[in-house]
């Protein structure tokens, strides 16, 4: 199967137009004992190469294949992880998806180390739990970043008309100054029809911009654009991009309808609807993680938040306990404690717990670190003397205030804190100081602006082990799997021809079967306990139950009266998803032991 993966990711790109050679050198570490080398700018073709790799090395435990292929006709490879290839379908099932957003290139890096870390160190999972990985889910996206100019956007191959003019894809950002990267210009003194200036620069950080106060007297100073200028002449900048629909923002929970990179309708995404035709395909699947914009798992959502339709935004109030127990599993083995927060609203994880009802868990994989303390001065150093006007405001009775305490403080605390991280611990390398330039349609134009992949990227020496830590808490969702099973029946004769069955149904995992907000769709597979005795002769019972979900911990019993003539088989059975799970025979009240399947 890789092979004629590779052959179709060859084929399709000999009939795209080739992209243009990049300058810059790939960074990339390799991690100690893994095949797979993290890099910043791996487009489709490499991202085969390293699946072949992996498979070469694993080729009794991976299988590779493909859910689709994009708007830009890219393919979208999926990896399977098990014990035995050859049964990877019929085992209960945990699917990890990444690489949905163009900038955040370190959730695919991640998803490879982690598949590898799983069969070389986890791989006892593998005996009972199949592992699908879905390592690029937007590969258009992917190879847009991973070309000449970095932007940061997420929008799929599909030719857009952004700006609803009649045209598209007329007004695409430029870069301006050559830096290979599209960040911002602001403006000042520009008149109609350009837009009015808004913003001011921080007094506290003059990099940031922040919105003037009026009691304080300030007045707007800057219009700020995405780098580019005005193709059209409608006035506006950089506003017709390429590409076109954002995937995680166009799945069915929430769709954010009037939104452009929202799409028509939902799914209409082809990278939308793949990993949603996968899903729907796979009921075996109890579980998801996604690394991507979203976070479930430092922030966990309260349960508390409904939709004007009375569905969870995101959980349930009765999931939000087990959730949080395993979202502290992965705080405690990666040790983030940071995570930006994005709108959850058309995205595949909302869609999954709230729809699907399949414990699904978001990661941004890494969050703003700490940043080191100041050094403090070295034990025995000089003191200054201290100046006389000092000495003397000792005895002052005026109340003495440091510096420090008395600045300003920026109006964005956490863009403050990341430009604080960029200088202090990564050289500044994570935003662009507004220089001046010469604008063909603007006066007084500065460039500037965050690096795209700054803020939602680790430094790539930290990727092998949050690979690794993506592994052991996938590990830790599948010790938290639903284990759904029904009792021996108990069998009691009450007459002639005529028995009382009785059973029990429990899940003895400490995750449910169906997400309550999964229950009230009534859309997702179900379990179903049934008996075999025709309806015409059950004198009380229903001869089929449908359970839409069960809770961890939970028993229900379920039994009948029926008749029965000598020598009849009554098989009590349960069903998942159509399929035969369980099943329990009977004659004239005796158990069948050859007819006993578990």
């Amino acid at each position: 199967m890789i092979n004629a993966l590779l052959s179709l990711t060859l084929a399709i790109a000999q009939t795209q137009t080739p992209a243009p050679a990049t300058p810059v050198t790939p960074a990339a570490v390799a991690p100690v004992g893994n095949a797979v080398t993290a890099t910043e700018r791996r487009d489709t073709a490499s991202l085969t190469a390293a699946i072949e790799a992996l498979h070469a090395r694993y080729p009794t435990m991976i299988d590779v294949s493909s859910i689709g292929t994009s708007a830009g006709r890219r393919v979208i490879p999926l990896i399977t992880l098990s014990a035995n290839l050859a049964t990877a379908k019929e085992k209960p099932a945990i699917l990890m998806l990444a690489g949905m957003d163009g900038p955040r290139w370190s959730g695919t890096e991640a998803a490879l180390i982690a598949a590898e870390s799983i069969v070389r160190s986890h791989a006892d999972m593998l005996r009972t739990v199949t592992v699908y990985v879905i390592p690029r889910g937007n590969p258009d996206a992917a190879d847009a970043f991973a070309g000449a100019v970095r932007r940061d956007y997420s929008g799929d191959g599909i030719v857009h008309d952004n700006d609803r003019d009649g045209k598209r894809e007329e007004d695409q950002p430029r870069d301006l100054n050559g830096d290979g990267m599209i960040t911002q210009i602001r403006a000042c003194a520009n008149a109609a029809p350009w837009s009015a200036p808004t913003l001011i620069a921080d007094p506290a950080e003059l990099r940031l911009l922040r919105a003037p106060d009026a009691k304080l007297g300030e007045v707007p100073v800057y219009a700020v654009w995405t780098e580019g200028i005005d193709t059209d002449g409608d006035g506006r900048i950089a506003e017709d991009w390429l590409g076109g629909i954002d995937p995680e923002r166009n799945f069915p929970h929430r769709w954010p309808e009037f939104e452009d990179e929202a799409g028509a309708y939902p799914l209409i995404a082809p990278e939308s609807k793949a990993v949603a035709d996968f899903v729907m395909a796979h009921s075996s699947i109890f579980a998801a993680f996604v690394l991507g914009r979203h976070d479930t798992v430092i922030n966990v959502p309260d349960g508390k938040a409904r939709t004007s339709g009375g569905m969870p935004v995101m959980l349930d109030e009765a999931d939000v306990a087990t959730y949080g127990e395993l979202a502290k599993s992965w705080r405690d083995i990666s040790g983030q404690k940071r995570a930006d927060a994005r709108d959850s609203a058309g995205s595949f994880v909302a869609w999954m717990n709230a729809q699907r009802g399949v414990p699904t868990f978001a990661s941004t994989l890494w969050g703003r670190p700490d940043v080191p303390a100041a050094a403090e001065p070295a034990a025995g150093a000089a003191e200054a003397k201290p100046d006389a006007k000092v000495e003397n405001a000792k005895d002052s009775k005026e109340p003495k205030k440091s510096a420090k305490k008395d600045a300003p403080k920026p109006a964005d605390a956490e863009s403050a804190a990341w430009l604080e991280y960029s200088d202090r611990v990564r050289g500044g390398t994570g935003f662009v100081p507004w220089t001046r330039i010469d604008h063909p349609q603007l006066r007084n134009v500065e460039v500037g602006g965050w690096v795209p992949g700054f803020r939602e990227n680790p430094p790539i020496a930290e990727i092998p082990a949050l690979g690794d830590a993506c592994a052991a808490f996938i590990e830790s969702i599948a010790e938290y799997r639903p284990n759904i099973a029904i009792s021996e029946p108990v069998v009691l004769a009450i007459a002639p021809s005529l028995w009382r069955i009785e059973t029990r149904l429990t899940n003895t995992g400490r995750l449910p079967s169906v997400m309550h907000g999964g229950r009230a769709e009534a859309v997702t597979a179900a379990h179903v306990i049934r008996i075999s005795t025709p309806m015409d002769r059950i004198q009380a019972g229903n001869r089929n139950a449908v359970i839409r979900g069960i809770d961890a911990g939970e028993a229900r019993v379920y039994s009948w009266i029926v008749n029965a003539p000598p020598g009849e088989i009554v098989a009590v059975e349960l069903l998942y998803g159509g399929k035969l799970a369980q099943r329990w025979a009977f004659r004239d009240g005796e158990k069948m032991e050859s007819e006993a399947v578990k």
